[in-house]
């Protein structure tokens, strides 16, 4: 619950308009992880705050989650996906149109029906991985746009889950 309020206060403090150069964002996204490491499609969603300042180079903290990442048809496995992101973006803005490319690292997360403990708890070198990916943002009025984002993620170690993310969200500032 303090975790919402807190993106809620950030959120607030976003759509304030100011002369500040820097330009802040809150997006909110559904889609789906697909391949590598994932038995099927599974729905994600994902919540991400950030912005980006001078020559379009931004950033942003991005916070995912995939309830069924693991599960399989037969039942035989169940878990779920956890990511969270500090990400480095490039944007080329072409007046409403902003295609992106995006650099993250981070934790990804696994959890099933038998882990212990919170989510960051007992954090490893095995929870550690990458995002790299693109997209394209729609800014239908000044302060709101459509995204579409396609990221590929990969836990760092060899033997570690990789998959991909295609989601659509909101974005609400910048």
């Amino acid at each position: 619950m303090r975790t919402f309020r807190l993106l809620l206060v950030a959120l607030a403090f976003m759509t304030i308009e100011g002369s500040a150069a820097a330009q802040g964002s809150f997006t909110a996204s559904i889609g789906n992880v697909f391949g590598g490491d994932t038995p099927n499609t599974h729905g994600v969603y994902a919540l991400a705050i950030g912005g980006t300042g001078a020559h379009h180079i931004g950033s942003e903290l991005e916070f995912s989650d995939s309830r069924h990442f693991f599960d399989t048809e037969d039942g035989t496995r169940k878990g779920r996906i956890f990511t969270l992101m500090a990400c480095l973006s490039v944007t080329v803005p072409v007046n409403r149109v902003r295609p992106y490319g995006v650099f993250g690292f981070g934790f990804i997360r696994e959890r099933s029906e038998t882990s212990k403990g919170g989510l960051f708890t007992s954090l490893s070198d095995k929870d550690v991985g990458y995002s790299a990916g693109g997209g394209v943002i729609y800014q239908f009025a000044r302060h709101a746009g459509v995204r579409g984002d396609l990221r590929h993620f990969k836990v760092r170690t060899s033997t570690g889950v990789s998959f991909q993310r295609l989601l659509v969200g909101i974005v609400l500032g910048g």
